[in-house]
Parts: structure tokens; sequence; C-alpha cells
């Protein structure tokens, strides 16, 4: 359900102004709004002071800085602070300490750029100096000759050769050595002619390779054993420098952390303060606080600034306001599905909230779809290790995904899985299902599960209650039957909200839908079972009339098109039935594949089977768990949502104004 709110307006001293702030945000309840003045009530937006404006610049430096510092260090985003006040308290303390630990990283940061990229010069020039160095070194130890070496391609060498000893006069001499697809050309001219052959190498559209920089002035044969000396502890010092961060980030990482988290308090309570009403005097407040808090927030500030403050409030209109904030409430078995829900807009304040059909209906579906013993316990296992998992602080990251789930997320995540194990197992004992037919084989003689379509009765210990690999009918009939249920349940909505928000457009499209759906449905059904009569046809007769009546008092003539097009929204329930088919057959078949196997050895075969078989069970469900979920969220999401119109008016998230990370 959605949670009543009241509308907040408090007027009092402009001098205060920070300290209410400062209350509602310990109180943590109140969504502070921008403040819509009027030309009538004689407010403006509040100015900041210049003090003010000041500290709020060092605040947004310490935020920005502090946050760049926790992404160098890689602190996982998860990292608790350190929940103490110790340490400096005001702004300029604050930033200080964040300069100084900024300080540190940026030194070890700069000397790891500087290492990194002399590694990768290194690992450029060393290969080809090295096999040149000996002839290299001889002409620079000569008096007369000067060396110099370039890179061609193979078919370039020729042209690059005859350009030289026309530019020099035949006074030059070559060494080529292939060096992948290109040709290392070495070349010796007299050191007189140094600058006539730069001249001519740039003239034949090729370069002079020379040592790096900070290796130029040692000669061939010294930077080549200098940069292997380098290639050898450059790496280690890199590794030391990446454990000197690491400690950083354990020694500093939650007092960051908690610096990081003052900051964004006091910066989103100045930001709080620019977007109130401001008069001479005075300032004023809007904002919005749920129904139940609404009496503690009026108390707090009353008992804190006595007369100093004026507290007016209202209950929120849900037929007039705009932009009320959405705080979705549930019962506790429900509450985790409202996870499934953020990846939109929440509804509108007044509306209908889905989360409870959601937590009914997802993981029944999904059940529907599995429907196998051996799976449930296998998701039943992953729910209890991810519970384990929150509730002792761990978060899970799944790598390849570059997902990272928090610990308190963790918890409602596993509350679903438990409800989809538990209908999954339920319909696994309705299938006689356990790993695919497992349990019709075992044991030999005496089975588990068996049916009467293949054995007398009594052959195994429990018959199955519906087959549904070769018994289709049941399967089918439930399926259609929850497509019944959501689409016209959702027309059934569309007219309640209609009429409680006296939208009758609203009511006539619901209701016109919800007849002409429910008279097509009976009629299908009473022809495909031959029970087609005048009572029957009668009632079909009137639910086209109320249809037709809607359609013109709504001046919707679309909703004939509709009206085919929701037809199809309760065929798409067929997919329960197709996909969860589809599954079965897949875990019956790994489970007779692994069977086939165990019969080829005597000992070797069942061992081989058994690991054979549980593989192909893992890979399949691993391939198709996603489609596993989908299926039914689609179905909600597609099918059942846009029927009570969720898409078409949206609301926005109850964010109340609240401290991070404790007291600051």
């Amino acid at each position: 359900m959605i949670t009543p709110m009241d509308q907040l307006l408090v007027v009092g001293r402009k001098q205060i102004a920070h300290d209410v702030l400062a209350s509602l945000q310990s109180l943590g309840v109140v969504q502070v709004d921008e403040f819509q003045a009027t030309a009538d009530d004689g407010l403006a937006r509040f100015t900041l002071k210049e003090e003010d404006a000041r500290r709020k610049a060092t605040w947004d430096r310490i935020v920005a800085r502090s946050g760049t510092l926790l992404h160098l260090l890689e602190v996982p985003e998860f990292t608790p602070g350190t929940g103490k006040g110790e340490g400096p308290a005001d702004a300029d303390g604050i930033a200080e300490r964040v300069d100084a630990i900024g300080e540190q990283v940026d030194i070890l940061l700069a000397e790891r750029t500087r290492s990194t990229d002399e590694l990768e010069t290194v690992a450029t020039y060393l290969p080809l100096f090295r096999d040149l160095a000996p002839t290299l070194a001889q002409l620079e130890a000569s008096r007369y000759l000067h060396g110099a070496v370039t890179l061609v391609a193979p078919d370039a060498q020729a042209r690059v050769e005859a350009s030289l000893r026309e530019a020099l006069g035949g006074n030059v001499a070559f060494e080529a050595r292939a060096r992948g697809r290109q040709v290392a050309l070495v070349i010796a001219v007299l050191r007189r002619d140094a600058a006539e052959l730069r001249a001519a190498l740039a003239k034949a559209g090729v370069g002079e390779l020379t040592l790096p920089e900070r290796y130029v002035d040692l000669g061939v044969a010294k930077a080549v054993h200098v940069m292997e000396e380098r290639q050898t502890t450059v790496p280690k010092r890199l590794r030391s420098i990446s454990e000197e961060l690491h400690k950083l980030a354990l020694q500093h990482g939650p007092r960051l952390k908690t610096m990081r988290q003052t900051a964004l308090n006091h910066q989103s309570r100045l930001e709080r303060l620019g977007e109130l009403g401001e008069g001479r005097y005075s300032f004023a407040l809007q904002g919005w606080v749920p129904s139940a808090d609404r009496r503690r927030v009026v108390d707090a500030l009353t008992k804190q600034f006595v007369a100093d403050v004026v507290i007016k409030h209202r209950e929120a209109d849900e037929h007039h306001d705009v932009d009320v904030p959405v705080k979705l409430q549930n019962a506790t078995w429900a509450r985790p599905f409202e996870g499934l829900l953020s990846l939109f807009a929440p509804p509108k304040y007044g509306n209908f909230d889905p989360t409870w059909t959601l937590a009914i209906f997802f993981p029944l579906f999904f059940g529907v779809i599995v429907g196998d013993i051996a799976f449930g316990l296998l998701f039943a296992w992953i729910a209890w290790w991810l519970r384990r998992r929150g509730a002792s602080g761990q978060l899970l990251s799944l790598g390849p995904l570059n997902v990272v789930i928090a610990p308190k997320a963790l918890i409602p995540l596993s509350t679903i899985i438990y409800w989809c194990a538990g209908w999954t197992i339920v319909w696994g004992y309705i299938y006689g299902e356990f790993f695919g037919n497992f349990l019709e084989y075992f044991p030999a003689g005496r089975p588990i599960f068996y049916t009467t379509l293949h054995h007398e009765p009594g052959y195994g210990l429990i018959e199955i209650l519906l087959f549904r690999v070769e018994v289709f009918e049941p399967l089918l009939l439930l399926a259609i039957g929850f497509g019944v249920l959501q689409v016209l349940g959702g027309w059934a909505i569309r007219v309640f909200y209609g009429f409680k928000h006296h939208d009758m457009k609203h009511v006539y499209e619901g209701l016109g839908m919800l007849m002409g759906l429910a008279a097509l449905v009976t009629f299908t059904t009473a022809f495909l079972t031959d029970n087609l009569n005048p009572v029957v046809l009668g009632i079909v007769a009137l639910g086209m009339a109320v249809f037709v009546v809607c359609v013109v008092l709504a001046r919707m003539p679309l909703m004939i098109v509709e009206l085919v097009s929701n037809s199809g929204n309760i065929l798409s329930y067929l997919r329960l039935f197709a996909v969860g088919l589809a599954a079965a057959l897949v875990a019956s078949l790994a489970t007779d594949l692994g069977f086939a196997i165990s019969g080829t050895m005597p000992i070797v075969g069942p061992l081989l089977g058994i690991a054979v078989a549980l593989i192909v069970h893992l890979l399949a469900l691993v391939l198709k768990i996603i489609g596993y979920t989908l299926q039914p969220l689609r179905l909600h999401y597609v099918e059942f949502f846009t029927k009570f119109g969720f898409y078409e008016s949206s609301g926005r998230d109850y964010r109340p104004f609240k401290l991070l990370g404790g007291k600051s």
C-alpha cells in the first residue's frame, strides 16, 4: 500500500532557519521541497549569506575530493564509516585532513604513473636496442663513424637505401635485421655526415629511431643495461606501491567514508537552505511527511523552538495535489517484492500499489514454470546462503556482470528466492519431478513417483497428480485462468480507482473492457464446451452491450481494437505452460542421458552417468534461469500493469531529508 502523507509548512525567524533544517535532518522523515513562492506571499528564494556560501563551497570540495580518493583507493562502495565523531567537525578541519590523505595518495599515484610509463617505454625499446646494441656500440665508440637506426617496411627497404646512397654520395653502409613485419635498418656514415644523414632520412620519408630521452645520454650499451635492470626493479616497485595504497585504503577508507558522509550532510543542509522561502525577517519551509510521523515532527520542532516557529499541516489530497512523494509500506511478507517495482517510477499517490500482486503471483508463476523438487531445494539453499551473507554484512559481487549487491539488499532478495523455492517444490510434487523424471526410475522396481498412464496403480509410492509432459489440458486451462484473472482484474482495478478519483473516462474504459472481455471469455468457454444456450448468449449480449455503451461514453473508439488485443494478452499467459513444458522436457532428457550412460559400464558407468546428468541439469538451469524469471515478470509488467494504468501516471519517490551515517 501507499503510505498516507501530510503536507508540512514551517514558518519562523530567519536566524533559526539553519537550526530548523538541522533538526529536520536529525528526524529523517520529512521530504523538503523547493519553496514555491507566489506574488501574494511576499517571499523570495532564500539567499545564502557570504559565510554560508563559503562553507558550502568547502563542503562541496570535500565531497568531490573524498569521493575521488575513495575511488582511487578502490574502497568498496559498501564499506561502513568509522561511526565515530573523532577528528575535526568543522569544514576547514575536515578539508585539511582530507587533503593530507590526498597528498599521500597523489604522491604514490604519480609515482605509479611514471613507473608504468617507464615500463611501457622499456617494453617498447629494449628488445630492438638489445638486438642492435653490439653494432651500435661499436659505431658510438668509433672516432670517425656515426650510426643510426630506422624501421622500414620490407618492400620499402631498397628504395630507402637507394635514396640514402644518392644523398650521401655512396659514403654509407647498411645492416638489415627483420623485426616482425618491419626491417630494422642500421646505417653507418662518416661522423661529419651525421647531419646530412638526418636530412636524407627525412627526405626519404623515414625517421631516425633514438633512445628514450631519459636514456639518450647513456649510450646504447649502458642504456640497454639500465633498461634491463629497470625491467626487473620497476614491477617490484609497482607491487610495493599497490601494497602501500591498499594499506592507505584500510587505514583511511572508513575515515574518508565518515568525513564524506559528514560533508554530504552539511552540503545537503545548505542546499536545502537555498531552497527555502525568505522574507525580510522570516523563512518558510514546505515539505511532506508520512502521516504516522507527523505528530512526532511537530512535537519535536515545537519543543525545540517553542514560539519561534509556526507549523501548519494538512492531509495530502490524492485527487488534486501534484507530486506528492510516494512511500510504499507493505506487509512484511510482501515488502521484499517492492524491489521488483524499483525498476520503474512508483505509482502516483492515491493510485494502486501492485506490490502485493507481485508477491502472490510472481513466485507462483515461477513455480508453475520450473516445478521441480530438486531445483526448489537448490533455490532454497541459495536463498539461505544469500541471507547468511547479507546478515554478516558481506556484499555479493557478480564479477562478469559488473554488478555488486549490497548486504542489505541480499536479505529481501533471499526472501523472494525462498518464496520461489517453496512454490517450485510444491509444483514439483504436483508434477512428480525431481531432476526431471529421476524419481520415476529411483529406486528401481519401486520408484517414488509413477503415473497410471504408463503403469498399474500401486507401481510406485506416489501417483503423479499432473503428468505435464503428456497431459496438457489442465495446465493450459490453469494458464488461461491466470490470464483471465489478471487481465480482467486489472480493468476492475481501473474502474475502482476511476470512481475513487471521479475520473469517469477511466470508469467507462475500465468497465467497458471488463464487460467486453468477460463476454468473450464466457462465449469462448461455452462454445468450446458445447454449452451455448439462450442464457449464455443473453449474458454475452449484455456484456457486449455494456461494452458498446462504454465505448460511446468514453469516446474511445479504439477500445474495439483494444478488446482484440486484450484477448491476446490473456492468451499470452500460455507461456507459463509452454516454458514450463520445455523446462520439464530438458530436465527429463538430462536424466535419461545419465541413465543411458550409467548402463554402459558396470562400475564407472553409474558414476559417469550421475556426473553428466548433473552437469547438463545445472548448465540448462543456468542458461534458462533468466527466462524462468523474466517470463512471470513480463506477464505482470506488460499484460497486467498496463490495464490499470500503472505507466500512465507515475509518482515520485519519497526521499526524506536525513543524515547519512549517523550524527554530523
